[in-house]
């Protein structure tokens, strides 16, 4: 029998089940799995200069191909740097292994450097955490960690002793896995009731998800079917395109107030693979329908129908089911309607004169009439993240984000993964000045792997939301300002083509440079103060008047 190191191995069979990369920071505890992997060619080492961006470029690459993506750090700070970018992949469902140093066997439960027990740190976040303590473990229970990423979506989580990593295993390498069975198989009768309560409906609405984008091709040929109008979360935002007749804009803050109309003039809202949404927008009289194929993301709701199923099999059902029912002819016309008045509400918004400085606003809503229709879309955690979904009209570009968590610093790290994932695809970051500098280590990395990413820093030198959140409450904003370097010159510094626009007459020619330049290039846009505005209450204001 074949016996090579446990470092060995795990590179041996991380690849044979189609593991590319491995996302990480080289530390003391693992200084012998690195030295493994720099003697092969099999498995990428993508070298970051944090542990949380590694986390979360792992997190990304999940998010983007649906298979278990691997980050690395060595024991102690190593570790606890992980868990950010853990939890995001952890709050938004995707499969992520872990895989971190310990100290030596000898040394576990003593006072030494660098030592705490991880499996109890990691177990918020975490279906899976266990030290490695044994050579012949390694098999088992790496098998268990990928198996169970992949099955129920989530983080796992491999701690290994320093002196493991160096020992000979025996466990042969397992080429195939057994079967990994996502699809879960919608209960008829649940289905049904569903298609009974859409066949009563007179002005049905559709709300898409994350979970629907695969089935959105279906999903717009049921609306027009039907004659429902849809509204789309920031996860499905590109799946159909916002000129799409019946699309009326997102959901919550960073929707439209052609959206709020539909919600309080429809009598059925459908639910598809949206696990999280703002009830608080959505009328408490009005009758809901969610389908999902995660029970755990139904709402606890006396109004909510919810139905277990993959979301393309239910889609694909009721168009069958539901193929003689006639859409009613005045909630189409009062559709289109309200995407007339979806599509003029961004015209309405970016309305400045050349002089002017760039609204953030102005700058989204621009930037989605350059971006090419293929580009995926990394975001930050910032205001621009609400009037990205407000302003920025999208055709099939595909946003990635840090969904439930909702960590800043994300936008460069999930850049940097789609890139390595999709290199022939648009790659777009558009980062605030807050969360740039929580990661702006990670322009070495971009410039060091010659990745070709755009990078857009919305700089209005203030944590913008939070400065609107503070003022929306009736406090006085503190700790929200914020002193910036020269964007420009750090851009440069780190070996990055860089730009600048103060004003909207430079906006446009601004972007379509960044968008010429060869390689990496950042665009600074230096923006006014935070104009997001409450959607809801202003809707409600404008229609008691």
């Amino acid at each position: 029998m074949k016996t090579r190191f446990v470092s060995e191995y795990l590179l041996e069979q991380l690849a044979s089940w189609g593991v590319k990369r491995i996302y990480g920071v080289t530390g003391d505890a693992i200084l012998p799995w690195m030295d493994a992997m720099g003697k092969q060619t099999q498995i990428e080492f993508v070298q970051c200069r944090h542990e949380s961006a590694a986390a979360m470029m792992a997190s990304a690459e999940a998010k983007l191909t649906g298979r278990p993506a691997v980050c690395t750090a060595t024991s102690g700070p190593g570790t606890l740097n992980l868990l950010n970018g853990l939890a995001d992949a952890h709050m938004d469902r995707v499969p992520v292994v872990a895989i971190t140093g310990q100290v030596e066997t000898q040394k576990l439960g003593g006072d030494y450097k660098q030592y705490v027990q991880q499996e109890p740190l990691l177990s918020a976040i975490s279906h899976y955490s266990t030290l490695v303590a044994h050579p012949e473990a390694i098999g088992p229970v790496l098998q268990k960690a990928f198996m169970i990423a992949a099955t129920r979506k989530g983080v796992t989580h491999l701690a290994i002793s320093k002196d493991v990593f160096g020992k000979w295993v025996s466990s042969p390498v397992v080429n195939v896995l057994p079967e990994v069975h996502h699809q879960v198989r919608a209960q008829r009768i649940e289905l049904e009731q569903a298609a009974e309560v859409i066949e009563r409906a007179k002005k049905p609405l559709f709300l898409a998800g994350t979970g629907a984008r695969s089935a959105t091709r279906h999903l717009a040929q049921l609306a027009d079917q039907l004659g429902a109008g849809l509204l789309l979360t920031l996860g499905a935002k590109g799946a159909i395109s916002d000129s799409h007749p019946a699309v009326l804009g997102g959901l919550g803050e960073g929707g439209s107030k052609a959206g709020l109309q539909a919600l309080w003039d429809a009598d059925l809202l459908v639910i598809f693979g949206a696990s999280w949404f703002p009830r608080s927008h959505i009328p408490a009289e009005l009758p809901l329908i969610q389908i999902d194929e995660n029970p755990e993301a139904f709402h606890h709701d006396p109004k909510l129908v919810p139905v277990t199923a993959n979301v393309e099999e239910a889609v694909t059902f009721l168009q069958k089911r539901l193929e003689q029912k006639k859409p009613d002819k005045n909630w189409r016309s009062k559709l289109m309607q309200l995407h007339q008045q979806f599509w003029q509400e961004t015209e309405n918004l970016i309305r400045q004169s050349e002089e002017e400085q760039v609204k953030p606003e102005t700058l989204l809503a621009r930037l989605g009439q350059i971006t090419p229709p293929e580009a995926i879309v990394a975001l930050d955690t910032g205001e621009h993240t609400l009037w990205f979904n407000r302003a920025f009209r999208a055709m099939r570009q595909v946003p990635l984000f840090s969904g439930k968590w909702r960590t800043m610093g994300y936008a460069l790290p999930a850049a940097i993964a789609a890139q390595l994932n999709e290199p022939e695809k648009e790659v777009v970051a558009i980062v605030g000045d807050g969360g740039l500098l929580m990661n702006v280590g990670e322009l070495m990395t971009i410039k060091e792997r010659g990745l070709p990413i755009k990078i857009v820093v919305v700089n209005n030198g203030t944590l913008g939301l939070e400065e609107v959140k503070m003022k929306q409450s009736g406090y006085e904003p503190f700790g929200t300002q914020l002193e910036n370097p020269d964007f420009v010159q750090l851009a440069t510094a780190f070996g990055i083509t860089a730009l600048r626009a103060r004003t909207v007459g430079e906006l446009m020619e601004k972007l379509n440079e960044l968008f010429e330049l060869p390689g990496a290039a950042l665009l600074e846009v230096v923006c006014t103060a935070p104009t997001l505005t409450r959607l809801k209450q202003d809707f409600i204001f404008q229609n008691q008047a």
